[in-house]
């Protein structure tokens, strides 16, 4: 799958959560639209202390512009830590993800955590909140 050109997250935008995100769901991707370029997985995106699945996507790369997934890491007692996916533009600024040319199908089955429980997860969504560029997030301290 051609993937976006790839930058590393930024220490400086983890945030600490309180539940770390659930087993991925299972996609179908669907045939490349003939003017996207790249692929981009779906994934859990934090919001109101649930997990809502962002669904994968062909898109158009803006030129010059990188792409860093979302990532989970754990500090060193243990405690999760996470960062959303976050398109850059040729000069490091955070700009808008580009529009979604297709959606991938996520599997509608019910999600559960590595002891077969229920994941209480929200719905499936197809785009991302908006990026807010006037929050600074570099005063977070870091895992």
């Amino acid at each position: 799958m051609p993937r976006p050109p790839y930058a590393a997250q930024a220490t400086s935008a983890l945030v600490p959560i309180s539940t770390s995100p659930p087993p991925g769901r299972i996609e179908t991707i669907p045939a490349k639209p003939p003017q996207a370029d790249a692929w981009v997985d779906g994934e859990w995106l934090f919001r109101h202390d649930r997990w809502y699945w962002l669904l994968g996507r062909w898109v158009k790369t803006p030129p010059g512009a990188t792409y860093s997934p979302w990532v989970v890491v754990r500090s060193v007692d243990g405690a999760p830590w996470y960062a959303p996916s976050v398109w850059r533009d040729a000069n490091g600024a955070i700009i808008d993800a580009p529009p979604a040319l297709a959606e991938a199908t996520a599997s509608g089955e019910t999600v559960v955590d590595p002891e077969g429980d229920p994941e209480d997860t929200g719905r499936s969504i197809k785009t991302a909140p908006p990026v807010r560029r006037d929050v600074e997030k570099a005063s977070q301290p870091s895992p």
